[in-house]
């Protein structure tokens, strides 16, 4: 059993789980997740920076992963094409990566839509979140989702790179986390 199975084993009501990974397994950490998390039977929301959705979803389809309860708040897609895909089902495209109020509007409703239902959400990546923003912006944005999350009883995985945030950050991030895991 891993340390992700562990995690997932007694989780729900608004666990926050800080997740790294080394920077070549970012991509297998990401889908680790959305298969473990769709596997225990939660619907998961990916805030993705890193990846334009239509790709991970592409991915996820090539790995075999369920993707019929996998949603996306994509902050890139549209800021590097200038306008929307093709591909836009289950997802919400935001202007800017670093338009934080966007991406927190987008959660909001997504979370609104069938409360009852098991809910993850999973943010990749903090580390390109600090290509657009300011650490005490990102820090801030963070702590506002943990929040949210909790009150709402959704559970989160924060996807980063182990050696490419700040000492200082890394503390923050920790204590808005229940439990900060490694994935190999």
């Amino acid at each position: 059993m891993s340390a992700l199975d562990d995690v997932l084993a007694g989780f729900g009501n608004g666990r926050i789980v800080l997740t790294m990974a080394s920077a070549d397994k970012l991509g297998d950490a990401n889908c680790e997740l959305v298969s473990s998390i769709a596997t225990a039977g939660y619907r998961t929301i990916v805030i993705t920076i890193n990846n334009p959705s239509p790709l991970l979803k592409n991915i996820y389809i090539s790995k075999g992963i369920d993707i019929s309860k996998v949603y996306f708040i994509d902050a890139i897609t549209k800021f590097a094409l200038g306008n929307l895909p093709a591909d836009i089902d289950n997802s919400v495209f935001i202007s800017n990566p670093a338009n934080l109020t966007d991406i927190g509007i987008a959660l909001t409703e997504m979370l609104k839509e069938n409360p009852e239902e098991k809910t993850c959400v999973i943010i990749d990546s903090l580390n390109t979140m600090l290509i657009y923003l300011s650490t005490p912006s990102l820090t801030k944005f963070i702590h506002f989702i943990s929040s949210k999350l909790r009150l709402l009883k959704s559970s989160a995985f924060y996807l980063t790179v182990k050696e490419g945030i700040d000492p200082m950050l890394m503390m923050q991030l920790k204590t808005f986390s229940d439990e900060t895991i490694e994935i190999n």
